[in-house]
């Protein structure tokens, strides 16, 4: 096996309060789990719902206050025998009090009688006295069971004796888990393989699958890394004071150009000083939005890096893949939740951007300008793509509730799918209406979208894709990589042909390339929002042309091209629509805000010229094109 990352080492045994309940203080009875990982008994959890249950049937965690939906078969007054079972837990406490002085046969004191045990079996989990453990050897549905002497599980580490368990079997047909589905990345049993992943190419032994652990030491050197970032996020503070040093210098910047412009902008110094308190009251709102989930994921991710240690430790094979598929949505939910970690990412700003009018022509000056929020980050977009077929039905990648969205011509919902994964961008494949969709976790879907919405396949990548195009002339897929600020050329099994990272100066070309557009001539246009800027590249990975902010361009989301080259952009924090030439002039503003636009985010034009964009909110718009 391959070595656990050392900082992710907390302790080299497991301490007292392991297996200590943080709600009564007292060994687990009946240990329940929740989705943040953080284990309880079941009646102290069930006593803490009962007192803190929200309306809409949520409750804060007691460790983390990470919220967790009460299940639907919950029963008032029982809300806890629904959550999922420690069974790990469960074990390891069991194991505790076997190995202390004078414990008494499990078996016997089920029938009111103390007599001292004298024997362990891994499988049951039962400590036995030495009549009980020959009658349990000689029976034919135990005698394979792993039975120790406890005397000899006494002069033993505790991470052995919980390694030798032997079997854990499936909750849902009480046989052994023996199996690991590649694919879906979860533990099977043979009853499973049959019945759900029949279909499932990829299919091996646990034993198989824990000895070549590339995925599992990546999800802990990723959780590593959200510990480390985490475990700074009192640094945080230092972000604060940009944005409160920022807000104090933009109300200087007011107040200076108000009073060179006289008396006659004392009223518009007075309306903009107003406004700027009210933004920000928003920035701050916004800033603290961004920093207090960093502030609650430390403690779930450490709980996340504690669990897969001690699983790695001291618990079974199986018990390892049980908790990697879900410790890895939990990774996701912090990328997805999270995002950048860098404070200069996370810097708020209030912006104070003075009127033209109020610099060159006093006489006619209506106002002094305008107030605004500047963000390291993008604000949550980048969750929509869109396409359109070539019987004109709209195709809509709903990034938020994982599912694809099928539209007629006429703007009705006529179908959806709905997925286990978060879809990024979608992109049309060829003649045949097939579109291609990047998912969250290192996949990319085919869909069928003549008739009905279907899956074709699921193909692995290396990277995990974001913006996604199909090149009409060279048949492969051009993707987006914001992760590794990267564009790829991949073919249609998921492999790469060629990668666009640095230019000849050894410069990296992207800063965090969103939307791409693969154009007829082979070149291909990146949105960088982390630059603000458009970037084209030949296939060569030149540069064409870069367009910057000339035009004020903010946050620039979707692009496409049309049948002459014309190129669109998504102008997202300005709510309106550049056009571009071929080599990156500026031509005009095709839509603005008193379009009835708003930021927008995904854009593709249809081959009879209708303009089709997905905004930030959800609503897809649809303009005709001349």
């Amino acid at each position: 096996m391959m070595a656990t990352p050392d900082v992710l080492q907390t302790t080299s045994s497991m301490s007292e309060d392991f297996s200590v309940c943080s709600l009564c203080q007292e060994t687990f009875k009946r240990p329940k789990m929740l989705r943040c990982l953080h284990t309880f008994c079941n009646e102290c959890l069930n006593d803490y719902i009962g007192q803190n249950l929200t309306s809409s049937n949520c409750f804060p965690c007691p460790s983390c206050d990470i919220d967790s939906e009460l299940p639907q078969l919950a029963a008032e007054g029982r809300f806890a025998d629904n959550f999922k079972d420690d069974q790990f837990m469960a074990s390891f406490v069991e194991l505790k009090k076997a190995l202390q002085d004078g414990k008494c046969c499990d078996i016997c004191v089920r029938r009111n009688e103390d007599i001292v045990a004298k024997s362990w079996c891994s499988d049951c989990t039962d400590a036995l006295c030495e009549a009980c453990s020959q009658v349990h050897m000689h029976v034919k549905v135990t005698s394979s069971h792993l039975m120790t002497s406890l005397e000899e599980m006494k002069k033993q580490p505790l991470d052995v004796i919980m390694r030798k368990k032997s079997k854990v079997n499936c909750d849902r047909h009480g046989e052994n888990i023996s199996l690991f589905c590649v694919d879906c990345k979860d533990p099977l049993c043979v009853q499973c393989l049959a019945v759900s992943h029949r279909r499932c190419e990829n299919v091996i032994t646990v034993n198989d699958a824990v000895a070549s652990r590339t995925d599992i030491d990546k999800i802990l050197e990723t959780l590593r890394s959200f510990q480390v970032s985490l475990d700074n996020v009192d640094g945080l503070s230092a972000v604060e004071k940009v944005l409160e040093d920022s807000i104090e210098n933009t109300k200087h910047e007011i107040t200076y150009l108000s009073n060179s412009l006289c008396a006659k902008i004392r009223d518009q110094e007075q309306f903009l000083l107003k406004k700027l308190e009210s933004k920000s009251s928003e920035a701050r709102r916004l800033l603290k939005d961004r920093i207090e989930p960093r502030k609650l994921q430390t403690k779930t991710a450490k709980a996340a890096s504690l669990r897969m240690n001690n699983l790695l430790k001291y618990g079974s094979d199986v018990e390892v893949l049980m908790a990697f598929n879900q410790i890895k949505k939990q990774v996701d939910d912090f990328n997805l939740d999270i995002g950048e970690t860098n404070p200069e990412k996370l810097r708020v700003c209030v912006e104070f951007i003075p009127d033209d009018t109020s610099l060159t022509y006093l006489d006619e000056m209506k106002m002094l300008g305008e107030l605004r929020i500047e963000t390291g980050a993008d604000e949550g977009i980048s969750s929509w793509g869109v396409t359109c077929t070539s019987l004109e039905d709209i195709i809509v990648t709903d990034c938020h509730n994982k599912r694809i969205q099928k539209f007629n011509k006429g703007g009705e919902l006529v179908d959806h799918i709905q997925l286990d994964d978060e879809p990024r961008d979608i992109t049309t494949c060829g003649l045949g209406d097939d579109v291609a969709v990047p998912l969250i976790g290192r996949l990319i879907i085919f869909i069928a979208t003549r008739k009905s919405l279907a899956l074709i396949k699921r193909t692995k990548t290396e990277r995990q894709y974001d913006g996604i195009s199909y090149s009409t002339r060279e048949s492969y897929l051009v993707v987006s990589c914001m992760r590794e600020k990267c564009v790829d050329i991949i073919q249609l099994d998921g492999s790469i042909l060629k990668s666009y990272m640095y230019d000849k100066m050894n410069e990296c070309l992207f800063d965090q390339p969103r939307y791409v557009s693969a154009a007829v001539d082979g070149s291909i246009i990146v949105s960088d929002t982390g630059r603000h800027c458009i970037t084209c590249i030949n296939p060569r990975g030149e540069v064409l042309f870069r367009y910057v902010s000339k035009n004020d361009l903010r946050n620039p989301q979707g692009v496409c091209v049309d049948k002459i080259g014309n190129v669109f952009v998504a102008d997202n924090s300005n709510d309106r629509i550049q056009l571009l030439t071929s080599n990156g002039t500026f031509q005009r503003y095709v839509l603005v805000k008193d379009s009835g636009l708003e930021r927008p985010c995904a854009i593709i034009v249809s081959h009879t010229n209708r303009l089709i964009i997905v905004q930030n909110d959800g609503m897809v718009k649809v303009y005709t094109y001349c």
